[in-house]
């Protein structure tokens, strides 16, 4: 798990899990309400326990890619999450629609990279607001502008993408 970043912060808020039996995972796959998770003896299918899910005060708080959790094994490779340990980064966005509620995409990134084509889709809008979207996350920017062969001002693509991208490399 340490390869995976477990480190002193993420087995110090586990502590009081692991006086009750469970394990420590991490989240490889978040699809709705099933998991799949990376433990110290291998891995998980996963689902949350009744109490999570009906203790969540919304969506957002349910576990997300990335996300360090409680589990109680309760089968061989079969698990019920019971707790979301705290995020150190949370990569969210509006949900659709007018509810205006936070939908979580990964939890605990340390960098994220924009990659951008310099063709016929390259917006420099669009790049500003993913920008937005990773500040607020807690994690890093990195820009990564490709297809530089389909770009007829590639110097010109440069220099607008540095405009922007503040201290981002």
């Amino acid at each position: 798990l340490e390869r995976l970043g477990a480190d002193a912060f993420v087995y110090g808020a586990f502590f009081p899990y692991a006086q009750q039996q469970m394990v420590l995972a991490r989240v490889a796959i978040a699809q709705r309400d099933l998991y799949y998770l990376y433990t110290e003896d291998g891995h998980a299918d996963a689902e949350p326990s009744g109490k999570l899910y009906y203790s969540a005060t919304d969506h957002a708080s349910l576990p997300v890619t990335g996300d360090w959790v409680a589990a109680r094994i309760v089968g061989p490779e079969q698990a019920l999450v019971e707790a979301v340990l705290p995020r150190r980064t949370c990569l969210s966005r509006r949900a659709a629609g007018t509810c205006g509620r936070e939908q979580p995409l990964a939890a605990n990134v340390e960098m994220v990279f924009l990659v951008c084509g310099l063709d016929g889709d390259f917006n420099l809008r669009r790049l500003e607001r993913y920008l937005a979207l990773v500040a607020t996350s807690g994690a890093a920017p990195v820009i990564v502008l490709n297809k530089s062969d389909l770009c007829a001002d590639l110097a010109g693509r440069t220099t607008e993408t540095a405009a922007i991208a503040r201290s981002a490399p």
